[in-house]
């Protein structure tokens, strides 16, 4: 390289090290706003249990039902309880470490809209918008009166009309107050 060459390298060289002024550059973005960007997460449904934290009330040996409700971004869907095998992951509740509480009957779920798709290549049954289901919780006859904390696990899959996520489970904290059969 001769020496023009190495005078322009230096001059190059030394105006990157120069500080610049970010305010006179119009599209310009400051270190420090650029490290605080987060990455973005995708999780467009919204778990919670109807009622909020309130301890629902529940007579030993009686059933009482909890509520749960998914929020679903606008272009998004579950899929439905009765889901059929072979295309996308149906949604799925149950108790989790549960103790001496149970499911006891059928959960209540809306009407799914049945629909045909293209990428599965068959008819699901999803859910949009902001469906609520209700689980019908039990404690045996002989428990004893106190507070129960339970989680409910709630596993789905969320697709729009062209991505699916990998399916998730959600866990809802739920409280119930037992009281005697007196």
């Amino acid at each position: 390289m001769n020496k023009l060459g190495y005078l322009l390298l230096i001059a190059l060289v030394g105006a990157a090290d120069q500080p610049r002024d970010l305010a006179a550059t119009s599209n310009a973005v400051p270190m420090d706003v650029l490290t605080a960007v987060r990455p973005a997460s995708i999780k467009p449904v919204r778990w919670s249990v109807v009622g909020g934290r309130t301890a629902h009330a529940v007579v030993a040996g009686r059933t009482t039902p909890v509520s749960i409700r998914a929020d679903i971004a606008d272009g998004w869907h579950i899929y439905s309880l009765t889901q059929k095998a072979g295309g996308p992951i149906p949604l799925s509740i149950r108790l989790l470490a549960p103790g001496d509480v149970v499911v006891r009957g059928i959960i209540k779920a809306p009407q799914p809209e049945r629909q045909f798709d293209k990428n599965f290549g068959m008819e699901t049954e999803l859910y949009s918008g902001a469906p609520v289901f209700s689980i019908p919780l039990g404690i045996p006859g002989r428990a004893e009166s106190g507070t129960r904390k339970i989680q409910i696990g709630v596993r789905y899959q969320v697709c729009s009309s062209t991505l699916c996520l990998p399916a998730r489970t959600e866990k809802l904290d739920v409280t119930l107050r037992v009281a005697d059969r007196s």
